[in-house]
């Protein structure tokens, strides 16, 4: 996975020469999403297939006291050029994220109307909680060093990302609300599941040229 790959060499870069487990004791300390769902093995396969490929190198192998040998890397000449490749391809690139519920949500029709408003503002308030913890993280953290580490450090541009996602999580629980007040007046009928009539229809529309027409234009918005 490209996200591994980047984190893994990202850090080798910056810490090299250092072994795994460091490298995976950074990576939960982020607390970022997709970052600590990153498991030992992952990285350590990471460590394996970029030594494969030559973008980092084996710095030293050594074992302290009685506990098991750990292998040191470091950066070598041609990862530091795929790290930059890949980094800038990576913040450069405009991509439609998948997420499950945008695509659970094309069936909603298929739960009743009281689900469904269960569901939303269910929704809304595991996203405002997530919320209030990420703002109870940031106020407990500092992006300066401190001495006796009074508050937990994190750098500037680490904060910034978190709170673009406590945005994007208050955005979308605030659209779950806002989805399930319109059902629940009536506003949004999210409609009856098509009976064999409306099927038909719906067959003969999906074959039509015009459906290649708006099916183009809505894959344009995503390019």
């Amino acid at each position: 996975m490209w996200s591994t790959r980047l984190l893994v060499l990202g850090l080798v870069r910056w810490l090299g020469p250092v072994h795994g487990y460091l490298v995976r004791r950074e990576l939960d300390s982020w607390r970022m999403p997709g970052v600590s769902e990153i498991g030992a093995g992952s990285i350590y396969h990471a460590l394996k297939r970029l030594t494969a490929d030559g973008l980092i190198e084996v710095a030293a192998t050594e074992s302290v006291d009685d506990r098991p040998a750990r292998t040191t890397y470091r950066i070598t000449v041609a990862g530091e050029s795929e790290f930059q490749r890949l980094l800038r391809e990576k913040l450069w690139e405009v991509t439609a994220s998948e997420d499950p519920f945008h695509t659970a949500w094309s069936f909603a029709g298929v739960l009743g109307r009281g689900e469904n408003i269960a569901l939303l503002r269910q929704r809304a308030e595991v996203l405002y909680s997530r919320v209030e913890s990420l703002t109870i993280l940031l106020a407990a953290s500092t992006s300066e060093w401190t001495e006796g580490h009074e508050q937990e450090f994190m750098p500037a541009h680490v904060r910034a990302l978190l709170k673009r996602q406590a945005d994007l999580w208050a955005v979308d629980a605030e659209w779950c609300e806002q989805t399930a007040e319109r059902i629940e007046s009536g506003e949004l009928d999210l409609g009856k599941e098509p009976g064999p009539e409306e099927a038909a229809h719906w067959r003969e529309s999906i074959g039509s040229e015009h459906f290649d027409s708006a099916v183009a234009a809505w894959q344009a918005t995503f390019k």
